[in-house]
């Protein structure tokens, strides 16, 4: 009898997940197929997206902070800039990449963007020493000496021991004159710390500006000592050993060493042409005085508003070169000029209102102009946020009460008239535009209020201390305003590049007397004493609009006076 083994049965739960996986592939296999004859649209990841690296996270701003501290340590100015303006990006309520930067804009003469930096500083820290002293030393930079002096008072209120607050008051004190006040600030700051760059730097300024140059000079080169890579201070020391000492070699060397840290600025290119100018060494001079003109055509020393426009002018002046020195010194004078609107600061926007005192203008909406967009300076209207006299708390800290004077202004109003400023253009969006050289001011306003009374006014606020009213308008029916503004006004150049120019006509052969005259008589607008060179220009190249000639008065020999 044959043996045949009984058949195990499969357990139902087996079939089931067969048939389950059966199932599973049959759809995987349609959906391949389907894809395949294009009913199904798949994007499929690029190389680059396979290898792409992980999401990181984003870098704290501290680290940027940190960048920007050792970019300044190595002297690499513009690199901490941008290094501190990252970490306000990425944080913009940490105060310390502020005020660094603030610290920062001060050596680059962006002054007016330092005050701003340093104000954001203050009001998101008004306990720091640090914030009030280095805001105190942008305000004095951009000639805000009263609140400068405030500034720095409270600094070192809430730190008696912080050198910086002193040494910043004795600039302060020696922009105002006051020598003694500034020599003795000056030295506290020494005492407080005799590590602080900025401790010596101002002992050596409050020096300078008593003519006390060698005295200066040895605080200007331990202020280098204590920071080697910082460019700015070798330009100083430089200026002092030109200006002061006539060491014109030793001035050029450290305006080379300037210029190898700083490679981007003009003005260290400049003074050390300058300086090779006066060491008799014109080809030299020539080429750095070119290369200042490179990197930047429209600089101009904001103090004696010299260029190198200027100096390569007077250079071939001096080698009689008339032609060159007539096409360099008529562009000198165009920049020069041009620099008026470039000193502009603020716009404000100011209304008529009723208060205690009766009708007053004052200010709805303001501006501050940033060069960043240069040549065009933009500033953005936005409205201010005002408070009663009694909204100030006398029992606050003096940074509590600085902080209140930035973000908002006092005004005084009757006591039936509510505050209503804030609300009233809080909906107000307004830019205005300045253009250097078209010497032209264009405001573009929306959501504009109609004024109750007399028309809006624009005044505009110029570096150092000047505030002029430049026009007047009213919005349209749909609350909008258009502004044009045309400045008739220029900053006159340097007295020398205008007589110069005129100088340099007469001499030609045959001599430019139709374009000699009009240099030589705004020459004598600037300065008419019997010492200027224009007369002699005047009396090559006679002119019917020429002032009288002055003549010496005869003083008679001490004791041969008539009886």
């Amino acid at each position: 009898m044959y043996y045949r083994p009984r058949e195990k049965k499969r357990h139902p739960l087996v079939t089931l997940l067969l048939l389950i996986l059966l199932a599973i592939m049959t759809s995987a296999l349609i959906g391949l197929l389907a894809i395949y004859v294009g009913y199904f649209q798949v994007e499929t990841p690029t190389l680059a997206e396979r290898f792409a690296p992980t999401p990181t996270p984003t870098r704290p701003a501290v680290l940027y902070v940190a960048d920007g501290d050792e970019f300044f340590a190595e002297g690499r100015l513009q690199q901490a800039i941008d290094a501190y303006e990252e970490a306000i990006r990425i944080d913009p309520t940490n105060d310390v990449p502020y005020i660094r930067q603030a610290r920062l804009l001060i050596y680059t003469r962006d002054t007016a963007q330092a005050v701003d930096r340093a104000a954001q500083a203050v009001v998101l820290n008004p306990s720091s020493p640090e914030n009030l002293a280095y805001y105190c030393r942008t305000l004095d930079w951009e000639a805000q000496y009263a609140e400068a002096l405030d500034a720095c008072a409270c600094a070192l209120e809430l730190d008696p021991d912080y050198a910086e607050g002193y040494a910043f008051l004795s600039e302060v004190y020696a922009d105002l004159g006051n020598w003694r006040l500034a020599q003795a600030n000056a030295e506290s700051a020494l005492e407080a710390n005799f590590q602080s760059l900025d401790a010596h730097f101002n002992m050596g300024y409050a020096l300078e500006v008593q003519g006390r140059y060698r005295e200066a000079l040895e605080f200007y080169e331990n202020a280098i000592k204590l920071a080697p890579n910082l460019g700015p201070l070798y330009v100083t020391a430089g200026r002092i050993y030109h200006n002061g000492l006539a060491d014109y070699e030793t001035a050029a060397d450290r305006f080379k060493k300037a210029i190898k840290l700083t490679p981007f600025d003009p003005e260290p290119y400049d003074q050390l042409g300058w300086a090779y100018y006066f060491n008799g060494e014109d080809v030299r001079a020539i080429e750095a005085l070119e290369q200042s003109i490179g990197l930047d055509p429209t600089y101009v020393n904001p103090y004696r508003r010299e260029s190198a426009w200027g100096h390569l002018g007077t250079l071939y002046y001096t080698r009689q070169n008339f032609e060159e020195a007539v096409e360099f010194l008529i562009k000198a004078i165009e920049v020069g000029e041009s620099e008026f609107l470039r000193r502009a600061r603020q716009v404000d926007i100011y209304t008529e209102v009723d208060t205690l005192t009766g009708p007053q203008t004052v200010p709805v909406l303001r501006g501050r102009f940033s060069s960043a967009s240069n040549p065009n300076y933009m500033a953005k209207l936005e409205p201010l946020n005002y408070v009663t006299q009694s909204d100030f708390d006398a029992e606050q800290g003096c940074g509590e009460l600085i902080k209140q004077s930035i973000q908002s202004e006092t005004i005084l109003l009757g006591a039936t008239r509510p505050l209503t400023f804030t609300r009233a253009y809080s909906q107000v969006v307004g830019t205005a535009a300045l253009d250097p050289e078209t010497d032209t001011m264009s405001l573009n306003l929306a959501n504009l209020p109609q004024p109750e009374s007399a028309p809006y006014e624009i005044r505009v606020t110029f570096w150092p201390d000047r505030t002029d009213t430049v026009g007047f308008f009213q919005p349209d029916a749909n609350q909008r305003a258009r502004v044009n503004i045309q400045f008739e006004e220029k900053l006159p150049a340097p007295v020398e590049y205008y007589y110069e120019v005129g100088l340099a006509y007469a001499y030609l052969e045959p001599a430019q007397c139709d374009q000699a005259v009009p240099y030589l008589l705004r020459s004598l607008e600037i300065d008419s004493s019997p010492f200027s060179p224009a007369w002699a220009g005047l009396r090559i190249c006679p002119s019917s609009q020429s002032p009288p000639t002055p003549i010496p008065t005869w003083t008679p020999v001490p004791g041969q006076e008539e009886q």
